[in-house]
């Protein structure tokens, strides 16, 4: 696989580089894999680790002379050969990790449809191990629907597991996947003829296809089994249809997004609004996907209840809009902040083409059912896996405004972007994580440091204060980008003091110590509830100890009220203080400890079983 990767990656040039622009790219890729060798001799390195970053570098020079060489031949189809390059060398590198969250259960409808010729899966879930994704502890998710005869259907929507057939008699699981990897190619070619039509110039195209086709979450959803990203391209394929009104294009598409996923059928409801008078021929779309459902497992609407439309209380929206922008564990900013660009675009509406405000009006609904949704995160699965399906409408915006952007911000987002992308193929299970209000960087910062780094990062999970700080910061940027143009060397050098003022600030102990976080070092007992809980991010994470077990953390000196939970009298040691705690029964209670000085503090289980969700700092 190794060697298979250099020859792509040497050769991927060839699509689209002539003449000297090749041969340049070349020499430049020569003189990296040097300086790898060199490096690796020398610098004690994971081997995985140091090889992905070359292999992502090499990708990047590639694309840099994509983007500013002289003789380049772009093209969508061309863009869409090097993404399929791409991917089939991602998706061995992303099944490091066992399918996970939904994937597995698409995968055993498949399998249903393949070996049953019927949706039931009782037989795949009583032979599990047959199934091609290697999971056999699947067990029927909560919720999903039961036929009168006993069968057990899943709630997810058939027609994905339909699709995958083909590409699963071909190759298994690697073949499943496969076929959303064909998706995500034809999503970059659809995408960038879109750009076309909507007058994005070729130069700026060829600047933003690393940062849509090679970058998350695109790369991430084309390379596993999920309906995102087949989505997005009958999405966009929609959109074209609807602008040059081919009903052939649009009609097929619509529907076939909505087979996807039943909660597309709130895009389909947007764009017939849009349609007016010609709203009547989207009825249809609207309707099969629910005869469908009905008829193969007895419910249109599978586990969604049509109370999922009305109306949240108003916080709910501003916790799930600014989530979704600066969540640190799922938010645009820190996961794919290219598409912060195509958020700012709204500020210029008028400015935008006709394509980019069609699909944020098609978007409108679907995203307010979601923002006061708990999962509006994603639940289970990669960062924002529910408006992966907008990217390519948010891409459009950043490329009409990609050349009022300042050079520097272009330089942190693609910094960070190659970061993403690095880590997410190296560690691809670190891509699943539990909504506890930290993200990897933090988790990694914060054993590190053995500080609670995790709090500069804002978080909508567990909402902290760095929240509101990220909440008032992004307006204020966007209102300073709408009418001041900021010069390079200070947007990367206010970034640089940023960061290190915040490291230094993080060392200092906090206010607040939550027990799940990487920064407490646990000796003995275990995380609570355990990861694959049911709607985990509901519940009040924390440590289940017992008798012996020690949490050690930095602490602020001062009374503290200590949440905690036990069901019978326990006793505990703070900081060399023995408390006796009363039994709380099914809810926990905070009770009053001290901690004598700033430093690192132990607290150690004495006697009794006990729960501990977080230790506060009482304000005078």
């Amino acid at each position: 696989m190794t060697a298979a990767t250099l020859i792509v990656l040497f050769v991927l040039p060839l699509v689209m580089l002539r003449g000297r622009t090749l041969l340049t790219c070349w020499g430049t890729q020569l003189a990296l894999t040097a300086l790898a060798a060199i490096l690796y001799l020398h610098v004690p390195i994971e081997a995985r680790l140091g090889f992905i970053t070359v292999a992502v570098l090499h990708v990047v020079v590639a694309l840099l002379f994509i983007a500013r060489g002289t003789k380049v031949q772009w093209s969508a189809n061309r863009a869409a050969v090097i993404a399929a390059l791409l991917y089939a060398l991602a998706i061995p590198a992303m099944l490091r990790t066992p399918i996970d969250g939904d994937e597995p259960f698409y995968l055993l409808v498949t399998e249903s449809i393949v070996h049953d010729f019927d949706l039931d899966l009782a037989n795949q879930y009583a032979t599990l191990e047959n199934t091609a994704s290697g999971r056999t502890d699947l067990e029927p998710q909560l919720g999903d629907p039961v036929g009168t005869n006993g069968e057990k259907y899943s709630r997810h929507e058939p027609f994905l597991p339909l699709v995958m057939v083909p590409g699963y008699l071909a190759g298994g699981l690697i073949g499943a996947i496969a076929t959303i990897a064909l998706f995500g190619v034809l999503l970059v070619r659809s995408t960038f003829l879109w750009f076309s039509e909507e007058g994005i110039e070729e130069t700026t195209q060829r600047a933003l296809f690393g940062f849509f086709a090679l970058a998350p979450p695109i790369l991430f959803y084309a390379t596993r089994i999920w309906p995102e990203v087949p989505g997005a391209f009958c999405f966009v394929e929609a959109i074209r249809g609807l602008r040059d009104r081919r009903t052939q294009r649009w009609a097929p598409a619509l529907l076939a997004m909505v087979l996807l996923k039943l909660r597309f059928a709130l895009v389909a409801v947007m764009l017939a609004v849009r349609q007016g008078r010609r709203a009547l021929a989207i009825l249809p779309i609207l309707i099969i996907p629910l005869l469908i459902l009905q008829f193969a497992t007895g419910s249109a609407t599978s586990v969604h209840s049509w109370r999922e439309l009305l109306p949240g209380a108003p916080v709910r929206y501003a916790i799930g809009f600014f989530g979704l922008l600066l969540d640190g564990m799922s938010g645009i900013a820190f996961q794919a902040p290219f598409y912060l660009l195509g958020i700012y675009a709204i500020t210029r509406w008028k400015e935008m083409p006709e394509g980019f405000r069609v699909g944020c009006v098609a978007a409108t609904l679907y995203l307010v059912t979601l923002l006061p949704r708990a999962e509006w995160h994603g639940g289970w699965a990669p960062p924002l896996r529910y408006i992966v399906v907008f990217l390519p409408v948010f891409a459009l915006g950043a490329a009409k405004l990609w050349e009022r952007v300042p050079r520097g911000v272009i330089a942190v987002i693609a910094t960070w972007t190659m970061g993403l992308v690095i880590h997410g193929l190296t560690y691809p299970w670190r891509l699943f994580h539990i909504a506890n209000g930290e993200n990897p960087l933090g988790e990694w910062l914060s054993a590190l440091y053995r500080a609670d780094v995790s709090r500069l990062f804002p978080s909508y999970i567990r909402l902290n204060d760095a929240a509101t700080i990220g909440g008032v910061v992004l307006v204020a940027g966007f209102v300073l980008f709408r009418f001041v143009r900021v010069p390079t060397h200070l947007t990367i050098a206010a970034l640089s003091l940023a960061m290190a003022l915040g490291l230094t600030y993080a060392k200092k102990p906090g206010a607040t110590v939550h027990f799940e976080d990487a920064h407490v070092k646990h000796d003995g007992g275990e995380l609570h509830p355990h990861v694959w809980f049911v709607q985990r991010f509901l519940q009040r994470g924390g440590w289940m100890t017992r008798d012996g077990d020690s949490m050690t953390f930095l602490a602020r000196g001062g009374d503290h009220l200590l949440h905690y939970g036990t069901g019978t009298p326990a006793m505990i040691e703070v900081a060399g203080h023995a408390y006796q705690l009363p039994p709380t029964g099914p809810y926990t209670r905070a009770f009053r400890v001290h901690v004598d000085r700033n430093g690192m503090t132990t607290i150690r289980v004495l006697h009794g079983q006990i729960f501990f969700e977080r230790m506060e700092l009482e304000r005078p």
